[in-house]
C-alpha cells in the first residue's frame, strides 16, 4: 500500500552528477575556450557503471558522449541511461530512464529529451533553449503540458560538468560554484564542489590514484554526492546517502553492469518502528518524541493547524502533537471556492489533469447536485477509496488520468486522483507527504488536503474522510511541479535516521 515514490527521481540526480567535476568559481569566471574543449575531448566516450543499494546490485548506468551537430553547428551529444530493479513489499518494479542532451562546443545548453517509465506509461519531456529561454513540453497519458522559463546565462546541463574539470588543475582544497540545469527538477540548481582529499581506488584489480570530490546541490537542504575521479576527469566511483540508503556507482565493463541483480525491498528497509505506547490507527490525537540522528527537525517536519512541534536546545530533538480537525468547526462554503490564495490549488498540472473531460465528468457524477464543499469532498474521498479496487504497488507514480482509467494503484495514485477530481469542481486541493502508522510501523505515505474554509487532511487510500492523527506531515512544497520531487524533501531529511517514541 505504501511506497517511496521519489527513489527513482533521486537516483537520476545521482546518475547525472556521476559525470560532474569541479568548476573554477563560476562559469563566467572560467574564460572557457570552445576550441580548447574540442582539442581536449577524446570522443566517443563510453562508460558502464554498476549500481548498488545497501551493498546489493540493483541495476546499471550507461553514459555515452560523442561529437555531433545541432542545427548545422558542431555540438556534443550525451546519452545517459539508468535502469533499476527494486521490490516494494514483495512487488517487483523495474524503473528505466533515458536522457539525450545536445550542447554547443562552448557548453551552452541547446536541447534535451528525457523518457522515463515511473508512471507505468512513457513520460516524455523535450526542451529547447534559445536566447536564454527554455521552451519545454511534457507528454504523459496523451496529454501535453507546455511551459516557458527564463534560464540564467551561466547555466549548463548537469550532464556536461565533467568537461570543465578536464581543463582544471585539480588540487585538494579547491572550492567551486556553478549552476546546473537539473533534468530531474527541470530548473537550474546552484551547486558547490569541493576537492576534499587524494585517495587510491581498486578498479578491477588495478590501484588508481584519484581525487575525492564532494558535490552539494542546493535542494532539499543540500543533496551531497561523493565522487572518486582521476586527473583526466574520469569517474571511477560515486556514493551517496540519498534517502538514507547508501547508493554506489562503480565503473566497470558492460557485461558486469548488465549482469544479474539482487533483491532490495525499499519499503521494508525504511519503515519506522515506534517505541513506547502503540499508536492507534483512527485516533484523533497523537503525542510523540522525535529524534533525528543528524539534521534539524524543524526543517524536516511541517508545522500547521493540525500538528505542532516544540524543539529544545538540540535541533535534532523535539516533541510533536497531532490532532484531527473537529468536525463541528468545519463551516464549508458553497462550490466553487475561489480565493487569490487558493487559486493555484485549482490548476491542472502534468500529474493532476484537472481540466480533462473524463476527470470533470466523473467528479460531476460523484458530487451530483451537492453544493456544500465539505460534503462534496467527502463524497469524492469515499468514491476514490471504493473505486480503486486494485490497490497495488506496480506503478512508480501514476497520474490522475491514468488512475481514473485503470482504477489501480497505491497512496500516490489515490492522492492525485482525488485532488484532480476535487479541483475540477472548484475545491482547492494539494498533496501532503509524510508518515502514517499502519499495522506494525510508520510508513512513508502520500495523502491529500482540501480547502473548505480551512485546510482539511483526508486519506482516500485508507478510507478516512478525516486523516487520523498518526499522519505526520513532512517538509515539502505546497504546489506540485512537473517532477513532484519536491515532496521528497522531508523524506530525504528523515529516512533511516528518524526515531519515534509515542508518549500518550
Amino acid at each position: 500500500m505504501f511506497k517511496i515514490k521519489r527513489v527513482f527521481l533521486g537516483l537520476s540526480l545521482v546518475i547525472i552528477t556521476s559525470w560532474s567535476d569541479a568548476v573554477e568559481h563560476t562559469i563566467q569566471d572560467l574564460n572557457f575556450k570552445a576550441e580548447k574543449l574540442e582539442n581536449m575531448l577524446q570522443l566517443p566516450q563510453d562508460d558502464w557503471l554498476s549500481l548498488t543499494l545497501m551493498g546489493t546490485k540493483i541495476g546499471y548506468a550507461h553514459l555515452y558522449a560523442e561529437q555531433s551537430e545541432y542545427e548545422g553547428e558542431p555540438a556534443i551529444r550525451i546519452r545517459s541511461e539508468v535502469v533499476m530493479e527494486i521490490k516494494r513489499t514483495g512487488t517487483d518494479l523495474r524503473l528505466a530512464m533515458t536522457r539525450i542532451a545536445y550542447l554547443g562546443m562552448d557548453l551552452v545548453p541547446l536541447h534535451f529529451v528525457s523518457t522515463s517509465n515511473e508512471t507505468g506509461q512513457e513520460k516524455l519531456i523535450e526542451g529547447k533553449i534559445r536566447n536564454g529561454v527554455l521552451e519545454m513540453e511534457t507528454t504523459l497519458a496523451n496529454e501535453t503540458t507546455k511551459v516557458q522559463t527564463e534560464i540564467p546565462p551561466d547555466t549548463i546541463f548537469d550532464l556536461s560538468i565533467s568537461y570543465f574539470v578536464s581543463q582544471q588543475d585539480i588540487r585538494v582544497g579547491n572550492h567551486y560554484k556553478l549552476n546546473v540545469f537539473s533534468l530531474d527538477l527541470l530548473e537550474p540548481i546552484g551547486t558547490e564542489i569541493r576537492v576534499v582529499r587524494q585517495d587510491q581506488i581498486n578498479q578491477q584489480g588495478r590501484l588508481l590514484d584519484v581525487y575525492v570530490v564532494d558535490y552539494t546541490m542546493d535542494i532539499m537542504g543540500g543533496l551531497t554526492t561523493t565522487e572518486w575521479i582521476s586527473q583526466d576527469g574520469t569517474t571511477h566511483q560515486m556514493e551517496t546517502g540519498l534517502l538514507g540508503l547508501k547508493m554506489k556507482l562503480v565503473r566497470t565493463d558492460m557485461e558486469t553492469a548488465l549482469g544479474d541483480v539482487g533483491e532490495v525491498d525499499v519499503i521494508l528497509t525504511t519503515k519506522i518502528f515506534a517505541q513506547g505506547e502503540r499508536p492507534i490507527s483512527g485516533s484523533h490525537h497523537l503525542k510523540a518524541h522525535l529524534r533525528l540522528d543528524s539534521g534539524d527537525l524543524e526543517k524536516a517536519i511541517v508545522q500547521n493547524q493540525r500538528q505542532r512541534m516544540i524543539t529544545g536546545s538540540d535541533p535534532r530533538d523535539g516533541e510533536i502533537e497531532v490532532w484531527t480537525t473537529e468536525l463541528d468547526k468545519i463551516q464549508a462554503p458553497s462550490l466553487p471556492i475561489r480565493t487569490s490564495e487558493t487559486e493555484p490549488y485549482l490548476q491542472s498540472t502534468v500529474y493532476i489533469q484537472t481540466d480533462h473531460p473524463a476527470i470533470r465528468s466523473t467528479a460531476s457524477e460523484i458530487v451530483g447536485s451537492q453544493n456544500d464543499a465539505w460534503i462534496a469532498a467527502q463524497k469524492i474521498c469515499d468514491w476514490v477509496y471504493k473505486s480503486i479496487t486494485d490497490k497495488n504497488l506496480k506503478v512508480g507514480f501514476g497520474s490522475a488520468l491514468q488512475t481514473l482509467e485503470s482504477l489501480s494503484g497505491d497512496c500516490t495514485e489515490h492522492t492525485v486522483l482525488m485532488i484532480g477530481l476535487a479541483r475540477s469542481i472548484g475545491i482547492p486541493a494539494r498533496v501532503c507527504a509524510g508518515l502514517v502508522f499502519q499495522g506494525d510501523a510508520f510508513y512513508y505515505h502520500f495523502w491529500p488536503e482540501v480547502f473548505v474554509s480551512q485546510w482539511i487532511a483526508m486519506d482516500p487510500t485508507l478510507g478516512q474522510s478525516l486523516a487520523d492523527a498518526t499522519h505526520i506531515q513532512l517538509a515539502g512544497s505546497g504546489l506540485e511541479s512537473d517532477s513532484m520531487i519536491e515532496f521528497g524533501e522531508g523524506v530525504l531529511r528523515t529516512l533511516n535516521q528518524l526515531h519515534i517514541e509515542i508518549v500518550n
